[in-house]
């Protein structure tokens, strides 16, 4: 890509071109129209929506639908891209970065690098028709897997492996989905609510098995996976299999800069680093010692941050956050204190009100201490109204009133 520039001495250099970076380099042209600004991506391609990676499974990729922002756009905002560039150091006293052996002066960084998909040090891995989840050509390479497929194991209970799943089940494919955790969504959902949001799993046509690990995997004589071996000793048919178990924070080039880290980059509420005019968004970064690793987090904090670097004053606020999955044809949302999640304790001061309807798989759990809203558990058609609850949590108002709002 071709773009000529010539602007005033303030050069802002955007490392990671995903969701948080591509909202980086949008704040900071906002808040200084004559700033440089350079972006740096390994990837060779353009932004796009990783989220929509799955819509493409069994399908051949839209570029134009999938992508975020074309080349157009890049041109007329006045900012310069640089794909398949890897930054493989970053110099904190010289503030340069190093790339493909050039270096890149800079007066404000946004680290923006992502994540990478984890692939456990599973037995036989090398197998071909075994796959993770997080690239364009990782659904390329899925869907020539799936051409002549008959079953499919997912390993992750997940956004990633849902997605999968269902996607794969809806080829006509047997789609078996395995879940460490006791219960899916352990972390969001109660055990009733994982209930119901399993009921509705299971009622497409997937089998789903809790509180099972994957040991390794089993091929055939063309190299290619035939079974996965679970670590209770038992045994799944697979022709396909997608690993979705996590990402890792991609910090390697950070770890000798000197920035203060521990899984990822601690960062204040200006997203900014322990290193002044340093800012990290996204899956890197930790703010106050929460890790996010949504998608809509990763772009506000990406806002925030190239605002903070071209000369802003922005703040990121880590209150009124909610957790939101799209998949399987429902919704689940989650926000504020849910109160404890784990079965048979009687001992939180929360006073609870629960509806559950099983046979359309819908739930809410409204959560409230001392009479006032404190958080919430959506599925189904009420989490349709969770923007209308939002902001009545720390109110006083009453589980009545709410469930007309989800109700009618």
């Amino acid at each position: 890509m071709t773009n000529n520039y010539s602007g005033s001495s303030r050069q802002i250099l955007i490392v990671g071109n995903g969701a948080a970076g591509l909202s980086a380099a949008k704040a900071a042209r906002a808040q200084s129209p004559e700033a440089k600004i350079i972006m740096f991506g390994e990837d060779n391609r353009l932004p796009y929506y990783r989220l929509r990676l799955c819509d493409y499974i069994g399908k051949s990729v839209d570029s134009d639908k999938l992508q975020i922002s074309n080349e157009e756009w890049f041109e007329k905002n006045r900012i310069i891209i640089e794909l398949s560039r890897k930054v493989t150091a970053i110099d904190v006293e010289a503030r340069k970065v190093i790339t493909n052996g050039k270096e890149y002066s800079y007066d404000s960084l946004v680290l923006a690098t992502g994540s990478t998909p984890i692939m456990p040090p599973f037995k036989n891995k090398e197998l071909s028709g075994i796959h993770t989840i997080w690239t364009w050509e990782d659904i390329v390479e899925i869907n020539k897997s799936l051409l002549d497929a008959r079953k499919a194991v997912v390993i992750g209970g997940g956004l990633l492996g849902l997605e999968a799943a269902h996607k794969i089940s809806n080829l006509g494919i047997d789609v078996s989905l395995t879940e460490f955790m006791p219960r899916l969504l352990p972390k969001q959902l109660d055990e009733e609510g994982s209930e119901i949001f399993s009921g509705k799993v299971q009622s497409l046509g997937i089998s789903v098995f809790c509180g099972k690990s994957a040991a390794g995997f089993e091929g055939d004589n063309h190299g290619h996976v035939t079974q996965v071996h679970m670590a209770d000793d038992t045994l799944a048919e697979a022709d396909v299999v997608i690993v979705t178990v996590g990402v890792a924070p991609k910090t390697g080039i950070f770890r000798n800069s000197g920035m203060s880290m521990n899984r990822c980059l601690n960062v204040n509420e200006k997203m900014e680093t322990s290193i002044k005019g340093i800012y990290a968004a996204g899956d890197v970064a930790s703010i106050n010692g929460t890790w996010f690793g949504q998608w809509t987090v990763a772009a506000k904090q990406g806002q925030i941050s190239g605002t903070n670097a071209a000369g802003g004053n922005a703040v990121y606020n880590t209150t009124g956050v909610p957790y939101i999955l799209s998949t399987m044809g429902t919704k689940v949302v989650c926000s504020g204190d849910t109160g404890d999640l784990q079965p048979n304790n009687s001992d939180m001061p929360y006073e609870i009100d629960q509806k559950i309807d099983k046979e359309q798989f819908n739930y809410s759990k409204l959560v409230f201490r001392n009479g006032l809203l404190v958080g919430y558990i959506l599925i189904g058609e009420p989490a349709k109204a969770f923007n209308k609850l939002q902001s009545l949590i720390k109110t006083s108002v009453s589980a009545d009133t709410i469930n007309k709002i989800l109700y009618g």
